[in-house]
């Protein structure tokens, strides 16, 4: 496993939200206390309907901190005090305002780095038996379901992989999940990034209806970044980004520390049978 020290505790505590709780001992069960630490309360029951849709989110972080949450092609974020400790952000499939990235920075997102190893052999081999056809979304959708197929080996929380290794191993948590895709992506010359958050769990290690840390991907198809998440099956609006960054430990740096401190105070948009106050 290659080596992150100050952050690689925290990091493998971005455990897939869907995952049931299980026995742990060791840096497992110190990997699931942190981010069994780290889940932050939804005021609402929310559906699959529900997150579907388009769902307004107020957030506020307690004591207040000044955050700079990114927009993305998804995600559209106004922020609601001068200290930046509160926002307003919608998240559906179209609602992110995020600006066209430049040529350097998609080359960032198509190079390899030692954790999204995309130019490994086996990881190219990989994508070439699986990124069949034209178009991004095709490809990418292919790849989720390659991902979601070989990752069948045991749910590991205590350590962040290299894509190389996750295949390798077919086992981790939804950390490895992203990081094959990403690597997958870019080795068929798809630029792709990690979305670093929280995601919607109706059940987590015994809490109900509560987001918990989270890793997907965001593919860019000429004209916008769309996410995929190989982790939970789907994106949808109980997807938060926190951060986004090309796959590596260091990019997530605070965001683990950062869901300790963060609240979500209301959402809209979940006013019919497929949202009730718990």
């Amino acid at each position: 496993m290659i080596p992150a020290p100050r952050i690689a505790l925290a990091m493998a505590a971005l455990v897939c939200a869907a995952w049931p709780a299980r026995a742990q001992d060791g840096a497992e069960s110190q990997a699931r206390a942190l981010a069994h630490a780290r889940l932050v309360a939804s005021p609402y029951k929310m559906s699959e309907r529900a997150r579907s849709g388009r769902i307004r989110y107020l957030l506020e972080f307690e004591p207040a901190l000044a955050w700079a949450w990114p927009s993305t092609g998804e995600q559209r974020v106004r922020m609601r005090d001068a200290a930046d400790a509160r926002a307003l952000i919608d998240v559906c499939a179209d609602c992110g305002d995020e600006a066209a990235p430049d040529a350097a920075e998609l080359q960032r997102y198509l190079q390899p780095n030692a954790w999204v190893d995309s130019d490994h052999p086996q990881v190219r081999a990989f994508a070439r038996a699986h990124a069949r056809g034209s178009g991004t979304e095709r490809r990418m959708r292919l790849l989720v379901e390659a991902v979601q197929r070989h990752m069948n080996g045991p749910i590991a929380y205590s350590g962040y992989l290299s894509a190389s290794q996750a295949l390798d191993t077919r086992g981790g948590d939804c950390t490895e999940f992203a990081v094959l895709l990403a690597a997958l992506a870019r080795a068929s010359g798809i630029p792709a990034r990690a979305a670093y958050g929280m995601a919607y769990s109706s059940r987590f290690t015994g809490e109900s209806h509560v987001f918990g840390p989270h890793l997907w991907v965001q593919a860019w198809n000429g004209r916008r970044w769309v996410s995929y998440d190989a982790g939970l099956g789907r994106f949808d609006a109980g997807h938060i980004a926190l951060r986004v960054g090309d796959g590596s430990p260091r990019d997530a740096d605070g965001v683990m520390a950062a869901l300790g401190r963060l609240k979500v105070r209301d959402a809209a948009g979940l006013q019919s049978e497929s949202a009730t106050q718990p």
